[in-house]
């Protein structure tokens, strides 16, 4: 059985809004009954979010319109489709457009480390530093190449061709070594 599309409706950004479902070529709209994190969780994953996701009811985002397809939705959390939880069955609802769910989707992204070169003559080339918590440390050279130069130079906005230098060609460096045998 193909995996029923959904999409989000009304929400302020693409990643929140009331959940709708396609059945048969027809949205429609998610009771709230019993609707958690779990389910919101399966929902914010079909639809490519990686992140924490907050479930809401009560038509937050406005009361849909047309079938009210899903109720009483208990997905465990692992499901990969929100068709795949088990629910009453299509169109079985005991449900109001007032109860419509809806999700806030969030994404974890990993901040950007700061880096920097450190001991060159000119602002281009130097020792790479990176920081962590707020504390400057070094990267060991350990299997250092150009393609770990070239995303450092393009870090700092270079994109010319990146030279890798290693055993501590501009001094050795201070406090911790944070990154040891990186491999980009």
């Amino acid at each position: 059985q193909p995996v029923a599309p959904i999409r989000l409706v009304g929400g302020s950004t693409p990643n929140s809004g009331r959940v709708e479902v396609q059945y048969y070529g027809v949205w429609g709209t998610v009771c709230g009954d019993y609707w958690n994190i779990n389910d919101a969780t399966v929902v914010c994953r079909q639809l490519g979010y990686n992140g924490t996701a907050i479930p809401l009811t009560n038509a937050v985002f406005g009361q849909g319109t047309g079938p009210i397809w899903m109720d009483n939705v208990f997905c465990n959390g692992s499901e990969s489709s929100l068709d795949r939880c088990p629910f009453n069955g299509w169109g079985i609802n005991y449900c109001g457009h007032y109860q419509d769910a809806g999700v806030v989707c969030q994404n974890y992204t990993q901040p950007v480390a700061p880096i920097r070169l450190v001991g060159g003559s000119t602002p281009n080339s130097g020792r790479v530093e990176v920081q962590y918590y707020g504390v400057w440390g070094t990267v060991c050279g350990d299997y250092w190449n150009i393609n770990d130069a070239t995303v450092v130079c393009r870090q700092l906005g270079y994109n010319g061709t990146a030279i890798p230098l290693t055993n501590a060609v501009f001094g050795q460096g201070t406090g911790p070594i944070w990154m040891a045998y990186v491999i980009c």
